[in-house]
């Protein structure tokens, strides 16, 4: 048996592995699809299979050096093309989490310590995984080699191959066409399979068809992403007031968890200060909406502020003025270079990195604040920072907080994207209903250690979605779910009651402030405003941070953009609960100066 009698079988293995790639992304081609016009969807998912052999073919060339093995090709060719199925598998759960394919940035993230626990896999499930996956992969190895070896002989590979190739071209012109009737959304949904790189000839279609391509709304201009407009030095902040400030972030804490059922002590706390009800992340990320909310800048600046070396003025405002300072983040903030970044100044104040998962951490974090309070000094100021993790997925709390029922079990956590959604949110909301807790117990001990309450300031890094839009989880679009959380500030100088003027955490720097007395313009150290003064027809800009996907939230209107090539392409327009407006196109051009001048950076949009 020659290496040349099988390659024909091998290619028609590695083509039908390629229409198993199709069946792992078909979650994700249905949700691109559903909102396109009628008269593409049919003509896409035959596309769809052309995409899929196309995929196929390109295992199958990952194939050919091992033809230099003669007969023992046909168990290297099936294993080589099991190994590339396997990692277009990975991409496709990437993908469906997260809105993009696997990239050096999620190679590097995978690779970091305490990446696994941080997505809330647990290592026990992750070998689990591990094992299943290795079975499957020799399963269908062996397989690969009998069908190989079964069906070995002469045949013509290359007219199958070319077929193909021009079945793929077909396609990826097919798509154009269909772009230059649907939108830039067709050629987004014609691009979701790997190995599909869009392809734009309105201007050919043009010139056949004699009419112009469908009008997409579009923004033409890119988020500032440089350095910010100003730079205050923290010796010249001086404030006026200085009393005890304490700064919560609550894991993907969305902003419908803070009511009296699920939260009910914040609940009560934010009876005697400010709630301002339109409160966006920054980012649906972590790391960058952390950057944003102790920077005061949009958190698409990040890379470029960070890589110029620059710090946040708040911190050595802070000690500048008397302030001592403690910082505890039962979330780990040990990853994506947070402690080299954000809090590199205040390394000596900073702990994270607490045993366990979860709520457990939370409980030694709590502990370790309650210390830090009992041996501060009494006559100097105390900032404190806390960040809660027991909301972070898969959302853990003992069984005092089992209040909302049924709940998920929390057991299996890539079995929950086909949990309920229900019983998602319950599981999130008993976890919100035990920080909640814990955070009541520790203002309530801070109050009789220090004897009065401090300035508390209580947000959540960003939101969750439960499967409101197919996915669960974060860092994957700017949708209300992931953006919208809740903002508590509670200080003797702001009257109690809400506001629904939109703020964000940019905001959150300027707003402290300006409650401790400092009279410097915002403009010189931030991108956002006090939230107080904030305009009641202002735009914030978020951005899911991986990747150049962004927002512009206002109170009524929000635009949703995204990068491609350099520049952008279509633009959606709805409401702030991301509902189709039927007259969005006409706002949008009444709204683009505005629109323009947050995207370019001028404070107040």
């Amino acid at each position: 048996m020659t290496a040349r009698s099988l390659v024909r079988p091998a290619l028609i293995w590695s083509l039908a592995h390629g229409l198993l790639v199709v069946a792992f992304f078909a979650a994700p081609l249905a949700r691109a699809v559903a909102p396109l016009p009628a008269f593409t969807t049919g003509a896409l998912w035959a596309g769809f299979v052309a995409e899929g052999l196309f995929v196929g073919l390109v295992a199958f060339l990952a194939t050919l050096p091992f033809l230099l093995l003669g007969g023992r090709y046909r168990v290297a060719a099936p294993l080589v093309v099991g190994l590339v199925t396997l990692f277009f598998f990975f991409d496709s759960l990437v993908f469906g989490s997260l809105g993009f394919h696997v990239n050096g940035l999620v190679l590097q993230v995978a690779l970091q310590p305490g990446a696994l626990a941080e997505t809330g896999l647990p290592a026990a499930e992750a070998a689990l995984l591990g094992a299943g996956v290795v079975a499957a992969l020799a399963i269908d190895a062996w397989l690969g080699a009998r069908f190989v070896r079964r069906f070995a002989g002469a045949g013509r590979t290359w007219p199958l191959a070319f077929a193909v190739v021009l079945l793929w071209i077909g396609d990826r012109v097919t798509v154009a066409g269909l772009a230059f009737g649907g939108g830039q959304a067709v050629t987004a949904a014609g691009s979701v399979l790997p190995l599909q790189p869009p392809v734009r000839m309105n201007g050919l279609f043009r010139r056949i068809t004699g009419r112009r391509a469908v009008a997409d709304l579009r923004l033409d201009a890119l988020p500032q992403a440089g350095t910010p407009p100003g730079k205050l030095d923290p010796a010249d902040v001086r404030f006026a007031r200085r009393p005890d400030v304490v700064l919560v972030t609550i894991e993907s804490l969305r902003a419908d968890f803070l009511n009296e059922q699920v939260m009910p002590n914040l609940w009560r706390r934010a009876q005697a200060g400010t709630r301002f009800t339109r409160h966006q992340s920054s980012a649906s990320s972590t790391h960058f909406a952390l950057f944003s909310l102790f920077y005061g800048l949009d958190a698409q600046r990040r890379d470029a502020v960070i890589g110029a070396g620059r710090s946040p003025v708040l911190f050595p405002a802070l000690k500048n003025n008397g302030y001592q300072l403690s910082l505890l983040a039962a979330s780990s903030v040990d990853w994506m270079d947070l402690k080299e970044t954000v809090f590199r100044d205040v390394l000596d104040g900073l702990q994270t990195n607490f045993t366990g998962a979860g709520h457990t951490r939370d409980v030694q974090m709590v502990a370790r604040a309650e210390r830090i309070v009992d041996e501060a000094r009494r006559d100097a100021p105390l900032f404190l920072f806390l960040f809660f993790d027991g909301t972070h997925f898969n959302y853990t709390y003992p069984e005092r907080s089992d209040v909302f029922r049924p709940a998920w079990d929390g057991v299996g956590s890539i079995a929950a994207t086909r949990v309920e959604p229900e019983l998602l949110a319950n599981r999130a909301r008993n976890a919100a209903r035990e920080v909640d807790a814990k955070l009541e117990e520790f203002l309530r001990a801070w109050e009789r250690t220090r004897g009065t309450a401090p300035t508390l300031i209580v947000t959540g890094d960003h939101g969750e979605e439960f499967r409101e839009h197919g996915r669960v989880g974060h860092a994957s679009d700017v949708t209300r779910e992931q953006l919208h959380v809740p903002m508590v500030v509670v200080d003797p100088t702001l009257p109690p009651g809400e506001s629904d003027h939109v703020t964000g955490h940019v905001d959150v720097v300027p707003t402290l402030f300006s409650l401790l007395g400092d009279t410097h313009s915002p403009s010189l150290y931030a991108d956002g405003v006090p939230m107080q003064s904030a305009a009641a027809d202002r735009y914030v800009l978020a951005t899911v941070g991986w990747e150049p996907r962004f927002a512009l939230v206002g109170t009524e209107m929000k635009v949703r953009f995204f990068g491609q090539d350099g520049g952008f392409g279509s633009v959606q327009v709805t409401d702030p609960d991301d509902r189709p407006l039927p007259d969005g196109a006409a706002r949008f051009r009444a709204e683009a100066p505005r629109l323009l001048r947050t995207l370019r950076g001028q404070i107040g949009g």
